[in-house]
């Protein structure tokens, strides 16, 4: 019991069920399933970030990493490989388009892949409609490394500054299907999500997480309530810095205690170089007059 507990803890505080947590995903601009598909790529600059760095998980191990991730007109694309401890490599790719179809609307595509170390994959993908400023919906796929399909649906509205996203996973294999509905309000360096995940048998596990900006990072401090009732705190406080030679360092620190009082520490570090190569324009096309 106490091992599921943890499992769907776990689940919770990662922002819902099926994400996964691997390397490729932590490290940023990942393109994992489900994260950060859907906001569309704004402003950011065209060309391509490369990060190469280190990675240290207290509970899951050590390794190094080199990620890519390239932003186009239309499109974003990248891949990330990483090494364990043990010399295992794995790798993850994603491809992510977007076409703007109007004034605050839009459509897009979304395609990724992970090879883990053991030789296991997963992948996802699907398509998402921007019907208005704040509003969208995904709907696809996630193959497990199991094997089990399932069918996934995000609707995401804003109304008041209040973002909220339900969220469904349908496993097509087992018939089990859990909801997770999240409001997301942000306020002057604050941001509070809230959260609630209803399982197969209908019983609930409820988050309430509160971050607050940091001169160097942020903090994190929550409850989360299991389908039994047993109520957990936890606390992360996350801080990033850099070095005269441009190295990126992010630490976070912090714990979990459980309704019966026991407590688990959690903390990660990563470390890395940035480099950003712009896209070279277009030539302009000649321009020829008449003699």
């Amino acid at each position: 019991m106490k091992s599921n507990y943890l499992l769907i803890l776990s689940g919770i505080l990662s922002g819902g069920a099926l994400l996964l947590t691997t390397p490729a995903q932590a490290f940023h601009g990942g393109g994992g399933f489900g994260g950060g598909f859907g906001g569309g790529r704004g402003n950011l600059p065209n060309g391509t970030t490369d990060r190469s760095g280190s990675y240290y998980s207290l509970h899951h191990g050590s390794g190094t990493f080199n990620s890519s991730v390239t932003r186009a007109p239309g499109s974003t694309t990248g891949d990330t490989t990483w090494t364990n401890k043990n010399g295992g490599e794995g790798t993850h790719t994603f491809d992510n388009t977007y076409t703007k179809t109007g004034n605050g609307t839009a459509t897009g595509t979304h395609e990724s892949s992970t090879t883990y170390a053991n030789g296991k994959t997963s992948s996802s993908d699907g398509s998402w409609v921007k019907t208005a400023p704040g509003d969208s919906t995904y709907t696809g796929t996630h193959t497990g490394t199991n094997g089990d399909v399932t069918d996934v649906t995000h609707d995401t509205t804003t109304s008041d500054g209040v973002k909220t996203i339900d969220s469904t996973y349908d496993n097509t294999a087992t018939g089990k299907v859990t909801d997770v509905d999240k409001t997301i309000t942000n306020s002057e360096g604050t941001k509070q999500v809230d959260t609630t995940k209803t399982l197969p048998d209908d019983k609930t596990v409820t988050s309430d997480q509160t971050y607050t900006k940091t001169s160097d990072g942020y903090d994190k401090t929550g409850t989360v309530t299991g389908p039994n009732g047993g109520v957990s705190t936890d606390n992360k406080d996350v801080t990033f810095t850099k070095d005269a030679n441009g190295e990126i360092t992010r630490t976070a620190t912090g714990s979990v205690t459980g309704p019966n009082g026991g407590t688990k520490l959690i903390g990660n570090t990563e470390t890395w170089t940035k480099t950003y190569t712009p896209t070279t324009p277009a030539p302009a096309p000649a321009i020829t007059t008449a003699d």
